[in-house]
């Protein structure tokens, strides 16, 4: 998996090998500080002895909002054709600025790798997640993340395997933003839309050491809305899974 594109900076190459392994390297909980999200969009600033500036994030998901395509349709003049176009070319102009900051900090970022690597490690967050491993999701995912998947993890009734089938549609990126929350410091999001097919199979073990049985595997059609994030300001730090917004109405699977 091509993951140099993703992970950028000397602290979190063991992450990128890691990922290429699929072990589960030791965390950088100077990184995931760095990541950590809440609900505010705002950041406090905490100085130490040795006058080091420590950021603390507190901020959400900047935008959850993803517009339908551009169709020929909204240019027929109805009751809110304007406010559709108007809010279309908001959208675009924000996406627009935020690829150039992406690019302005992060020499060299294109949409169509970032989405390839993206998928993987999505890919491997599924996997992860099946095994029942979250030291390994602590190291691709921000902290909320981790804290909802763990609760997950502790709730399910049933293991099993995970297995991805085959991309139906490649991924691909439907919207970015930037926003600077304190200062020169910049966060950057990143929805990528994810279309698969998955096989989920039932895995119980056996009583005492005794034969594991296995379920009837189930595969199913799955598409996601995944964000990712990161200080795109900090080259040491990677990028990370966010979470999931909800698939809008008119993508949803047939």
């Amino acid at each position: 998996m091509a993951t140099v594109g993703l992970f950028r900076g000397p602290a979190v190459r063991s992450i990128a090998a890691a990922l290429g392994s699929r072990s589960a390297p030791a965390i950088n909980r100077s990184a995931q500080r760095l990541a950590m999200p809440a609900v505010l969009q705002i950041a406090r600033s905490y100085v130490r002895t040795d006058n080091e500036r420590l950021f603390i994030q507190e901020f959400g998901l900047l935008c959850k909002h993803i517009p339908e395509p551009w169709t020929v349709s909204a240019l027929v003049p109805t009751a809110d054709s304007f406010a559709r176009i108007k809010s279309f070319a908001k959208e675009r102009l924000l996406d627009v600025f935020s690829l150039l900051t992406l690019k302005y900090h992060l020499g060299g970022w294109k949409k169509a790798p970032f989405a390839a690597d993206a998928e993987e490690l999505y890919n491997y967050m599924n996997e992860a997640y099946a095994q029942g491993n979250g030291k390994y999701l602590e190291t691709i995912c921000t902290p909320n993340m981790v804290a909802s998947l763990r609760n997950s993890l502790k709730s399910r009734k049933l293991d099993f395997d995970w297995r991805k089938e085959s991309t139906l549609t490649p991924a691909r990126i439907v919207q970015i933003r930037c926003g600077r929350i304190a200062g020169n410091y910049t966060v950057g999001q990143v929805v990528v839309r994810i279309d698969q097919e998955q096989t989920v199979t039932p895995i119980v073990k056996g009583a005492r050491g005794g034969p594991v049985r296995r379920g009837v595997p189930k595969t199913t059609h799955v598409r996601e809305y995944v964000v990712f994030q990161r200080a795109v300001t900090d080259s040491e730090e990677p990028w990370c899974i966010y979470g999931k917004i909800p698939v809008p109405s008119w993508d949803q699977p047939k």
